[in-house]
């Protein structure tokens, strides 16, 4: 029995760029420009398509099982340093600063900017061309500020990202079992 471990999509001339030390789950697709940094990490069954535009991210970034980061025209998306994209969250033509945590089921559109240790809330919806400013706990449909985050929520998110850094490695290196004793192997 083959099975198919990963998509890896090259589209006319663009070919997905992948750090050796990213971790790819079996079930992610990745399509076109797309450019994967140091020790990120891309989950079960992640979309990351760059049909469009560029689409980065940066070193150990993490983009959760199910998660959708795509690059419309005109809008290229960029996912930055230790960024949490949590499970099944749609990202579209956004700008995702450094340390910002992006909570399960929340959606970013074209344009948005989320600042630098932002947290958006799980379900949220950061509307087109909206800002979240740095160190705001955002929420909502449409997603409002509600209060700049304490200090224990900014250690968590940091916490979040170093697991799973730390989680990829793991599987990186260990590979996992099929139920048929087959060891899946990443890029």
């Amino acid at each position: 029995m083959e099975v198919i471990i990963i998509g890896i999509y090259r589209l006319n001339e663009f070919e997905p760029q992948i750090h050796p030390s990213a971790y790819i789950a079996p079930g992610a697709q990745i399509i076109g420009n797309v450019q994967i940094n140091a020790g990120a990490t891309i989950w079960f069954n992640a979309v990351l398509r760059g049909d469009n535009e560029k689409l980065t991210i940066d070193e150990g970034a993490n983009v959760q099982d199910g998660a959708v980061v795509h690059a419309d025209p005109g809008y290229p998306a960029h996912i930055g340093k230790n960024v949490t994209i949590g499970h099944n969250c749609v990202i579209h033509g956004c700008t995702i600063e450094e340390g910002a945590v992006i909570g399960m089921n929340a959606t970013v559109l074209n344009g948005a900017l989320v600042k630098k240790q932002a947290f958006i809330a799980a379900g949220a919806l950061v509307s087109e061309q909206k800002e979240i400013e740095e160190k705001m706990l955002a929420a909502g449909i449409p997603a409002k500020p509600l209060k700049p985050l304490n200090a224990d929520l900014l250690k968590r998110a940091k916490e979040g990202a170093d697991f799973y850094r730390n989680n990829g490695k793991r599987f990186r290196e260990n590979g996992i079992v099929q139920a048929d004793g087959k060891i899946g192997q990443n890029v």
